[in-house]
């Protein structure tokens, strides 16, 4: 049954605005830009009827939607992956932009869509599809990457990152969200096998992923990772079941038991389990980050045009400051983010070396927080602008007003991280001359 109410005419994206446009801002170079202009004509030739067609499904209920969203999704992913945006990490000599900073570009304009001078239309962007791609792309093909062997990368990295694959990264268990030590799911290893044992959560893709990074304790020691081929879902001992998110409602969000599944030795990463996770850790916040900017941006773009055309008591909406003024100032605090952003991404690209650094991690970490915090704030504004139509589904669907609220956790809860920040910059380390100062006591 289709729950769309006639009498509201859907709100459309009517009127450009060059602060909000990627490709006005100064802070990208030429190259960027015309990587990033390239992505928006792919996504307005290739993938914008397959969004519409997933918008179409969110209208529906009693009736079965499944199945017809997985097909959809991963059609997408292939087409991606076809054109070189699924993963980055392949064939980086044929692109001028580095690859982290293509994979933060991509991610922005997923989420965020862009108004089109060709068709003057907007282009829907869709974070639940950005973080499936950030899933697979990035959190399962960079660790594998990193560790595979050339057995593992041609058998479970490549059909990933240049076939279109669909992958996962199951880190996150029922007791261990942020805090990753608390991992219990045991890896258990002998001469020829792994014997996977426990439960995930919260695993973007688990439900419909041909390959998974699962991350557990080594014969219930230090952490490991081991590739598991799902084969199509009917691995067996292996299930997954759909988690019903407030918002993200086509990331396919999932929770997985591993019964005792059976795996070959071969598919073991080396390493120790906490750096294959962390290799890519600061990359994954940084993408957050231009995921989190480009659903802000999508957010104002709606904001904007409902207080344009919206009447009420006889003036427009953003005729009223208190309507006007969160809007300015968010798009202010967007595009300064954008700038920090791009910063970043370039630095990684050009110093590699930079992805082990403390100090780069806690920069990225600060950014994820600023960014999905504006996220946040920006769909609370648009929520309020757009008063009651925004509290029902059936006219606010196409916007995600809940896809924020759960990016305040992914990637690391910002709650957890802002503590994390806080102590490290109170930790206390003595002084050579305070520590060469100190004279035991005498034991009488």
């Amino acid at each position: 049954m289709d729950t769309r109410l006639s009498e509201f005419e859907p709100i459309s994206i009517q009127k450009y605005v060059q602060e909000l446009d990627l490709l006005a801002s100064p802070i990208l170079n030429a190259k960027e830009k015309e990587f990033l202009a390239d992505f928006y004509q792919f996504l307005e030739k290739h993938l914008d009827r397959d969004l519409r067609a997933l918008e179409e499904l969110n209208y529906y209920v009693e009736e079965p939607t499944q199945d017809k969203k997985r097909d959809i999704v991963i059609k997408i992913m292939k087409k991606l992956a076809e054109n070189g945006y699924y993963s980055t990490i392949l064939n980086e000599n044929e692109y001028e932009v580095g690859k982290i900073t293509r994979n933060a570009l991509i991610a922005y304009a997923l989420c965020g869509g862009r108004w089109s001078d060709y068709s003057e239309r907007y282009i829907a962007g869709n974070w639940s599809i950005e973080m499936g791609r950030l899933a697979g792309g990035t959190l399962y093909c960079n660790p594998v990457n990193y560790k595979a062997n050339e057995y593992q990368r041609e058998n479970f990295l490549i059909p990933v990152a240049r076939d279109g694959a669909i992958a996962a990264s199951a880190m996150t268990e029922f007791n261990a969200g942020s805090d990753i030590f608390r991992m219990e799911l045991n890896l258990q290893v002998t001469d020829d096998k792994v014997i996977a044992k426990g439960k995930k959560v919260f695993i973007t893709n688990g439900m419909i992923a041909d390959y998974i990074i699962l991350y557990g304790r080594i014969n219930n020691g230090p952490l490991g990772a081991v590739i598991v081929d799902t084969e199509h879902q009917k691995l067996k001992d292996f299930r997954s079941a759909r988690i019903r998110t407030y918002g993200m409602t086509d990331a396919f969000v999932s929770r997985l038991i591993f019964d005792r599944v059976e795996l070959p030795r071969e598919n073991l990463l080396q390493g120790n389990g906490l750096d294959i996770a962390f290799h890519q850790l600061t990359e994954e916040r940084l993408v957050i980050g231009a995921e989190a900017l480009g659903d802000a941006m999508k957010k104002l773009l709606y904001s904007h045009t409902y207080a344009l055309h919206r009447r009420q008591f006889e003036q427009r909406l953003h005729e009223y400051q208190v309507i006007r003024f969160p809007i300015s100032a968010n798009i202010r605090q967007l595009n300064l983010l954008v700038t920090a952003l791009i910063n970043y991404t370039r630095e990684l690209d050009k110093r590699p070396e930079l992805g082990g650094s403390k100090l780069m991690a806690a920069q990225a970490m600060g950014l994820k927080i600023q960014t999905t915090e504006l996220a946040f704030e920006a769909a609370i504004h648009c929520f309020r602008t757009m008063g009651g139509r925004g509290f029902i589904r059936q006219y606010s669907n196409p916007i995600g007003l809940l896809d924020a609220y759960c990016m305040l956790h992914g990637g690391g809860s910002n709650y957890v991280l802002e503590d994390s920040e806080s102590r490290r910059l109170f930790k206390y380390k003595p002084t050579r001359r305070e520590l060469e100062d100190v004279i035991p006591k005498i034991d009488l």
